[in-house]
This record gives structure tokens, sequence and C-alpha cells, in this order.
């Protein structure tokens, strides 16, 4: 399971409090101000001097001599292109791409796999439900439809999130659970706080949220239709 990171600190403050440091090297200075986590990437932009800086997700940019950083999104006026969000996408389509299924609860077309997309679902929240009735429809797109545990709805989410992962059939015990039917006990360890962590380090406030393949990230309830469509566009 890839070990989510977030950026807990406030770094723009931090950056602007910290002394001036004789090295121009951004890596010393981020050190200084984050000593419990490297970056996982820092590159040029199209802007000279000013360098994007990317901790999992998280997306920022600093200057070359390290002292000044800008939190915001990276636009190209001329071509219209949301620079931070497309580095975003890469990074996540890179995060789900070390996820097994084999720590999912997963559902896949008989036809041939034409797309992917990893859904955080809750088996209470009632537009999850209505999502999943739409399953037939995924698959006979061809999308392979990968869910993540994060059970924030209820207090009984956690449990019914456990048995379904323990189970010794998952796609029937989430059918069931989607269908609001009981789902029979069962114990195990899961990655329930792996996925929550994960969800959280994304922003994910609420279910369901859809990251394809590429890295699109979806929140709420979409049609599969829209979703599908949204697919069909990226490729």
């Amino acid at each position: 399971m890839l070990r989510p990171r977030r950026l807990l600190i406030p770094l723009l403050t931090l950056l602007i409090a910290a002394p001036a440091a004789a090295s121009d090297a951004i890596e010393q200075r981020l050190a200084e101000v984050v000593p419990t986590d490297a970056p996982d990437a820092i590159e040029p932009t199209a802007i000279p001097g000013v360098f994007e800086v990317r901790y999992g997700a998280d997306v920022f940019y600093v200057s070359e001599d390290g002292r000044y950083l800008i939190q915001g999104s990276l636009i190209d006026l001329e071509t219209r292109r949301n620079l931070t969000e497309e580095t975003r996408e890469q990074a996540r389509a890179a995060m789900f791409s070390e996820i097994p299924d084999s720590e999912l609860t997963v559902y896949v077309p008989e036809r041939e796999v034409r797309y992917v997309m990893n859904v955080f679902t809750d088996p209470n929240c009632p537009y999850c439900r209505r999502q999943h009735q739409e399953m037939q429809t995924y698959l006979d797109a061809g999308v392979k439809v990968r869910y993540f545990m994060y059970p924030v709805l209820g207090r009984e989410s956690p449990d019914v999130m456990r048995n379904i992962w323990c189970s010794d059939d998952r796609n029937a015990a989430m059918d069931l659970a989607k269908e609001g039917k009981p789902v029979p006990e069962a114990h195990c360890d899961t990655p329930a706080d792996e996925h929550l962590a994960l969800g959280r380090e994304l922003g994910i406030s609420g279910t369901p949220a859809t990251i394809t393949s590429g890295g699109h990230q979806i929140s709420g309830y979409r049609p599969a239709i829209e979703i599908i469509q949204t697919l069909n566009s990226a490729r």
C-alpha cells in the first residue's frame, strides 16, 4: 500500500520566517522548514527562476533561492492549460497505479478493460448506492471499478466495510451492503486506515469520490454516462 503523505505545516509562513540561507539550493531550504519530509519532485517551470515542488499530490512553487513560495494554480494563458492540475493528475495516477487490486473490492468487465476508475465509497452513502446501481453500465463500457474503503457516514459504516473486506466474496458482500441489506460478520485486518489517510491527503471530504486512472478527480455522484464520457475524452 502506498503510504500517503501530506504537508502538515504552513509552508508559506515558515519560508517567510526562515532566516536567509547562503545556499540557493531549494532542497536545503525545504529541509530547514520541513525537516520531517522530503519532496517527491523538484522541477523547473516555464517561468525563469521558479521551480515546481511536489509532495504527493500537493504542488507549490519556490523561487530558485528558496526564499519565496507561491501557492495556487499555474495557468498557461496561451494554451489555457492548468499546469498545476496536470501535475496533480500525474501524481494521483502514479499513486493509484501502485495500489494492487488485492487490497480493494474490484469489479472487472467481461470484455476488454478500457478504463479504470478508483472510487472512495461508504456503504451508508445514498449516492454511493446510486452509483453502484449503475455498475453494469460501467462494466458494459469496459470500465474496471476499484472500490476503496471510506466509511465516514454512520457509526456502523466501519463495521460494515470490514465485513465486506473480510468476506470470502467481497463483490457479493458489497452488493448486499449497497442494497441496504445486512452483511455477514467477518473479521480480518483491512487497509481502512490507509485508505482513509489517502483520501484525506487528496482532500476527499465525502463520498463517492472518483479518481480515474489518469488522475482526474471527480467529487460527488455523477451519472455513469457522464463519467464514461469523461473517460472517453481523456483518451
